[in-house]
């Protein structure tokens, strides 16, 4: 991208008036437009239950968009306040069999998720967890390699949360369906950033949210659930918007058509407002060009670092990592405050280091500034 480009483009997100963001992995920016919406949803407040069917078609038009974003079948995609609860949603349906019993999770998944799985041991679940090479990534052959006809779910992460390692999805999904596993992918530090099109991706559960890549806000996480495994699992934890006919309020539940049917109760319309803008401009813009230059910008990053020596604790090679890199710096929390200090905006989850992700907007000059602060900073720490 060019530079008349890059300057156009961040006069849409007002964060970059402030700050060098960088922390587009924890919360993403919300574009300008965003902000209009959340002032239509104060103003549509004023109007009680009048409001109602204007939240209805702001509530379907979000569908829309996200079935857009992953080339999803249209009513094969439930909403949900988290991806935990969407995971939830799909894991109380299952139940282990003499057979299959086990559930592969990995070291490098989100914590909520593997508390998650975890839990289902108690269900009578064997859980699996596959440990990352020296933390750092898991190849595909070590998890294929755990994956028996005794596997009743493979649940992990396609970009992990921690240093942006990323799986090679494909094998696994292959060797998964072999043994009639069903494979919950958890794509929420991928979606908004890398293309992702559920029809060839082939993973049965596909999650993620609005809150990072996608610039929106909190409280709004989606599943894609493959159309013939949505038929063939009954919903535990029904509500009336996972009704055939919500509004129809009638007295014994019939499940709707395809995903909605693992949804519950009343949803929240902030999140709905707040994430709109968000989705419209990954779809406007398109999400290939957001990975490219996200790409650009990370490999520009990962050579500063090498330059200076700071050890680097993210894959190298492009397709195995996601958005961020993960540098290896002493007192990475007290780094990161002293960072924020001088406007510089990153964020950090273990010991691997302080995240760091730069944004569709962000400028190389952003990135420089970054490096040659967090060498002052560690030196002085």
């Amino acid at each position: 991208m060019s530079v008349i480009e890059v300057s156009s483009l961040r006069q849409q997100f007002p964060l970059f008036k402030e700050r060098n963001y960088l922390a587009t992995h924890s919360l993403g920016c919300l574009p300008h437009e965003a902000f209009l919406d959340i002032e239509e949803y104060k103003q549509s407040l004023f109007l009680g239950r009048r409001a109602l069917p204007v939240w209805l078609e702001r509530y379907e038009e979000i569908f829309g968009l996200i079935e857009r974003l992953l080339n999803a079948p249209s009513g094969s995609v439930a909403l949900g306040p988290s991806a935990t609860a969407c995971q939830a949603a799909i894991a109380a349906t299952l139940n282990p069999t003499a057979k299959q019993n086990c559930i592969i999770i990995s070291e490098l998944d989100f914590p909520s998720c593997r508390y998650l799985w975890a839990a289902q041991s108690r269900r009578g679940f064997q859980i699996t967890e596959v440990v990352a090479v020296d933390k750092i990534s898991i190849p595909a052959e070590a998890l294929v390699a755990k994956i028996d006809e005794r596997v009743a779910v493979v649940a992990i992460s396609l970009v992990s949360y921690l240093n942006s390692s990323r799986i090679d999805i494909n094998a696994v999904i292959a060797a998964a369906h072999r043994v009639g596993a069903i494979v919950i992918l958890d794509a929420y530090q991928a979606v908004g950033l890398i293309p992702l099109d559920v029809t060839t991706l082939d993973a049965d559960v596909v999650v993620g949210g609005t809150h990072k890549w996608l610039g929106g806000g909190l409280g709004l996480a989606f599943a894609y659930v493959r159309p013939s495994l949505a038929e063939q699992l009954e919903p535990i934890y029904p509500g009336w918007f996972s009704h055939f006919n919500p509004t129809a309020f009638e007295s014994t539940f019939t499940p709707a058509p395809g995903a909605r049917r693992f949804q519950q109760g009343t949803p929240a319309m902030e999140p709905i407002y707040t994430s709109r803008a968000g989705l419209r401009f990954a779809l406007e813009f398109g999400v290939e060009q957001i990975y490219q230059r996200n790409q650009s910008l990370t490999t520009y990053l990962i050579a500063a670092a090498d330059a200076y020596g700071i050890k680097v604790n993210t894959p190298r090679t492009l397709g195995t990592r996601g958005g961020t890199v993960c540098l290896g710096v002493n007192n990475p929390l007290t780094v990161a405050q002293d960072l924020a200090k001088l406007g510089i905006d990153v964020d950090t989850r273990s010991e691997l280091g302080i995240r760091v992700s730069p944004h569709l907007c962000s400028t190389e000059e952003e990135c420089d500034q970054f490096i040659e602060s967090l060498i002052k900073l560690t030196y002085k720490n």
